[in-house]
């Protein structure tokens, strides 16, 4: 069972936790912090950490939500509130080195991704993200000698997708022995089904301009919301979905050999919102960073317009081709249980040592499928193959 080793590796070291500075002695109550713990996403991965029994801390700025957080979940284990701006560096590396893994789940990604990870490197930690940006994908990986000479782990985009959608894809890929043709990678959401900021502001950046996408066995550009296609989920049915830009086609060929494509397609439902959205695109409102930022703070202000007949579920389905053999994996359920149930098993692997090597990796790269599909059920994720 997954978490059986936790309550003895706690034990140790709460036991053993001193940290030692020139000046001080740190005694540490948590063992993982969580940037952005009061934050849609990242009180998620608050939550799965604290309910097997870890140690953990939020650092936040939003110290009110942050605190009323911590304190619903007292009765489940030890959770503590420390203020903390991610902008700072000087002292989000003083922090960082205080406890035994970080996980990032401040977003956008495009804005604070590489910044963070550079920061927690610089701390000497190991450390989960949840970047599902690709160019921040890039510039994180680019971290990784980095991280190797001082010896340290980092898995960035350990959540839905990327993150599920990376393992899947090596689970499967794996399955019909190497080599293949496609991996294709279909995502959907809905505004009803998440209420972060960072959530919004990525939609549109990833519908936005021209996007990785590996096809023809090397990576191109591709233009956002072009090339509609259809793919089928359990619940919600067949959606049109469209190009996105995210991590999976820049990362997965790296560790996979895919002679043809690598593509990821997503979109919202109910489907009238990806028009909207489009609409906003074709008419500039997401032609810069900044246009794109104010936009979604409105659409943020707005999303209860949004969620009105949404139903609460989002999905990811993964096809992998290999001549006429089709593999294919789904997963649907709540984006904030798919997305910090993910991260929070890679802490805690982290934690008890179960990731091995040096670097910063994609999940694919560094961790093996079957057993880490075997914890996403024990937390009730469940996987669904075709």
């Amino acid at each position: 069972m997954f978490f059986l080793s936790v309550v003895s590796v706690t034990h140790q070291y709460i036991l053993a936790s001193l940290k030692y500075s020139s000046q001080r002695i740190v005694v540490r109550a948590s063992l993982i912090l969580v940037l952005g713990g009061a934050g849609d996403m990242g009180s998620g991965v608050v939550e799965e950490i604290c309910r097997v029994g870890i140690p953990v801390s939020i650092g936040d700025v939003k110290m009110e939500e942050a605190g009323r957080i911590a304190a619903g979940l007292q009765e489940f284990g030890k959770v503590d509130v420390v203020r903390l701006d991610v902008n700072a560096r000087d002292e989000l590396v003083r922090k960082a080195r205080e406890y035994d893994v970080v996980v990032n789940a401040v977003g956008p990604f495009y804005r604070y991704g590489h910044a963070i990870a550079s920061a927690l490197i610089d701390a000497g930690v190991n450390f989960v993200d949840i970047c599902d940006d690709y160019d921040a994908t890039d510039d994180i990986l680019g971290l990784s000698n980095n991280a190797r000479e001082i010896g340290i782990i980092g898995v960035t985009g350990l959540g839905w997708t990327p993150g599920i959608s990376n393992i899947l894809a090596k689970k499967a890929y794996e399955e019909v022995g190497g080599d293949v043709d496609a991996v294709d990678i279909w995502w959907f959401g809905s505004a009803a089904d998440s209420r972060g900021l960072a959530v919004v502001m990525h939609l549109f950046y990833a519908l936005t301009g021209d996007v990785p996408m590996y096809l023809r066995g090397r990576l191109t550009r591709v233009k956002a919301g072009s090339s509609p296609g259809y793919s089928n989920f359990p619940i919600v049915g067949n959606l049109k979905l469209y190009y996105t830009g995210h991590p999976e086609p820049v990362t997965i060929p790296r560790s996979m050999h895919v002679s043809e494509r690598v593509t990821v397609r997503g979109g919202l439902i109910p489907q009238w919102q990806n028009k909207l959205v489009k609409l906003f695109i074709k008419i500039g409102l997401t032609s810069t960073k900044e246009n794109t930022e104010r936009l979604a703070r409105f659409i943020h202000r707005i999303e209860d317009v949004f969620r009105s007949g949404g139903r609460p579920v989002s999905g990811v389905r993964v096809d992998v081709t290999k001549g006429e053999s089709r593999v294919s994996y789904c997963t649907v359920g709540r984006m904030k249980k798919l997305t910090s149930i993910p991260a929070s098993i890679g802490a805690v692997m982290l934690l008890n040592r179960e990731i091995k090597g040096a670097g910063v990796y994609p999940p694919e790269e560094i961790i093996e499928p079957t057993p880490f599909l075997a914890k996403l059920g024990e937390k009730g994720i469940e996987i669904t193959k075709y």
